[in-house]
């Protein structure tokens, strides 16, 4: 019965949704009241924050400033590498020069957790460019989350279009289901801004540590020379921050949930997804 009023969803989303308007409409549908402003995050203790980085500088450039928020509080912070990297760069073709570019990369988002006060890095090597909810990643994320018992999963947004990205939501969407329920009861899931610009509901004032931010992004030489992260990041940053501090400062947007109302924001983009 429910495997046929999913049929008859997605037969009802293709023949009445005009395919242009249906990843505007997502975001509507995912949003219970989408007028509401964005509430401002100031406290920042309560618990261990894991963050989930689909390729090595992702880290930095979503959620960057809240994790040394975090860390003023004295939380613990892990950084989770999702992919090994390798693709970062399409001049570099042959396996050993990939290896040795994914070796440089790893090396970047060291230096730059050493800039932010992060020491535990953990790096789960999958395919970057075609990441998905294989066992191994599914079981190598489990292995974290279970050992470090999070209070925070930051991960890319659900709305975020890139590929690896919401591949890193299908592997944290599985590993959800594995973990006992009193490990993700009270879990509090951010979804942070890369690719996409996310429909927010929560800001943090990030200001006073926006400088460090641009230091530790502009640590990734392999990336910025490809793309100006830091000019555009700085300037996210500024614009998010017009609704609390008309435009005086820096902020980090994300999408809050809880873990139950992560998958309910999963599941209605994978049924959307299928109807394309």
């Amino acid at each position: 019965m429910k495997h046929l009023l999913k049929r008859l969803v997605v037969f009802f989303w293709k023949a009445v949704v005009p395919k242009r308007a249906r990843n505007s409409l997502r975001l509507w549908l995912m949003l219970e009241t989408p007028d509401r402003p964005p509430r401002l995050i100031e406290g920042f203790g309560g618990g261990p924050v894991v963050v989930l980085a689909p390729h090595m500088d992702d880290e930095i450039i979503g959620p960057g400033g809240t994790v040394m928020r975090h860390l003023s509080a004295n939380c613990s912070v892990t950084f989770v590498f999702m992919t090994d990297g390798m693709a970062g760069d399409p001049r570099a073709v042959e396996l050993s020069s990939r290896q040795q570019y994914a070796e440089m990369r790893k090396d970047e988002s060291r230096r730059a957790a050493e800039i932010v006060g992060v020491r535990d890095l953990v790096f789960l090597d999958g395919p970057d460019g075609g990441l998905a909810d294989t066992s191994e990643m599914v079981a190598g994320l489990e292995k974290v989350l279970a050992e470090r018992k999070p209070a925070f999963i930051y991960a890319p947004a659900v709305t975020d279009n890139h590929r690896d990205h919401w591949g890193t939501n299908r592997v944290l969407r599985k590993v959800l289901d594995r973990l006992p329920a009193a490990a993700t009861r009270d879990l509090v899931i951010r979804g942070y801004e890369v690719w996409t610009p996310l429909p927010a509901n929560r800001m943090v004032d990030i200001s006073d540590v926006a400088e460090k931010k641009k230091q530790a992004i502009d640590v990734f030489v392999s990336q910025t020379k490809l793309v100006d992260y830091s000019r555009a990041i700085v300037g996210l940053n500024q614009y998010r921050s017009m609704r609390h501090f008309f435009g005086r400062g820096y902020a980090e947007a994300f999408l809050e949930s809880t873990c139950d109302q992560y998958r309910e924001m999963f599941d209605r983009i994978s049924l959307a997804n299928e109807s394309d």
